[in-house]
């Protein structure tokens, strides 16, 4: 199941915005991975990983899983605290209350749990955002 929630999330965190442009990979420049980044690779950043999966099994078959994860923005420190606010407003435009397509489920829906907060780290800022995934499947 968390492989079909990643798959998901990137799906969701990338999608194609038809004629416009998707904001989050365009303040990004693509640069949205899984897991971990790239040692080498430029800010600003998206890392998004899944915490947790739980399942719950209702009578009749149907279940719901409950998937957490987290949305972690880096940004330069001598690009300034706002630019990193500014991705994080991004993320959670994208994905907070939002149905979304889970393989080989009925429905599926995203909500924000907590927000990040900018973090100086040396030369990087670092904002987590926490959300939580539910699907349907009957």
């Amino acid at each position: 199941m968390s492989v079909e929630f990643m798959k998901t999330v990137y799906s969701r965190l990338t999608y194609d915005a038809g004629s416009s442009t998707n904001p989050l990979r365009t303040a990004v420049g693509d640069r949205i991975y899984a897991i971990e980044a790239p040692a080498s690779a430029a800010l600003p950043l998206v890392v998004y990983s899944m915490d947790s999966v739980d399942t719950e099994r209702y009578f009749g078959g149907n279940t719901m899983n409950i998937g957490s994860f987290t949305v972690t923005v880096y940004a330069a420190a001598d690009a300034g605290a706002d630019s990193i606010l500014d991705i994080e407003q991004l993320v959670h435009d994208i994905l907070d209350q939002q149905d979304l397509v889970v393989a080989g489920h009925d429905r599926g829906y995203v909500t924000n749990i907590s927000r990040g907060v900018p973090e100086l780290n040396g030369e990087v800022y670092r904002s987590d955002s926490s959300f939580q995934m539910f699907s349907h499947k009957s």
